[in-house]
């Protein structure tokens, strides 16, 4: 089963996003945000505590605003820079593993590799280490989608962590 993926800015973005808010930086974000909102409370309401709603405010645009605002220059950078996001890259699904081609170079990942699946924000992210993926939009695998992730469902080891809703044969 062969198809092709070339990421853009947006899948770049919106990886880094999914990593900036979920797990533990995620609960520090919504902890964080809430104390500003109390701060903008409580120095509205002491009146001479204009200082805790300032920095309220700040705390709150820091965290809803300029961080993903950050990530989203670093992904358009990134896939502007980067020759690796310029082309397509090619898979080619074997029972070996996940054969892969970008320009001209060319691996492979084993099936015993892929720790770990996951499905957010339009995308399947296949995880090989703790800072290294490779990123499936749903848009780029097209109608095959559910024939493509079923095959790699079927192939990973039995120790890889899928989506709740994916089941293997």
């Amino acid at each position: 089963m062969n198809f092709k993926i070339r990421l853009t800015a947006k899948d770049l973005y919106q990886f880094s996003m999914t990593h900036a808010y979920n797990g533990q930086s995620g609960i520090f974000t919504v902890i964080c945000v809430l104390v500003g909102i109390m701060m903008v409370f409580r120095g509205t309401a002491a009146g001479g505590g204009m200082y805790y709603a300032m920095l309220g405010v700040l705390m709150i645009a820091l965290f809803t605003i300029v961080t993903p605002l950050i990530l989203y220059m670093k992904a358009k950078k990134q896939a502007a820079g980067n020759p690796m996001y310029q082309n397509e890259t090619e898979y080619d699904l074997q029972e070996d593993g996940i054969h892969v081609v970008m320009g001209d170079q060319t691996g492979i990942i084993p099936w015993n590799q892929i720790f770990k699946i996951r499905h957010s924000r339009g995308m399947y992210i296949l995880y090989t280490g703790k800072q290294s993926a490779f990123i499936y939009p749903d848009a780029a695998l097209g109608e095959q989608k559910d024939e493509i992730m079923n095959y790699i469902y079927q192939h990973v080891p039995a120790s890889t962590k899928l989506p709740k809703y994916a089941k293997r044969s």
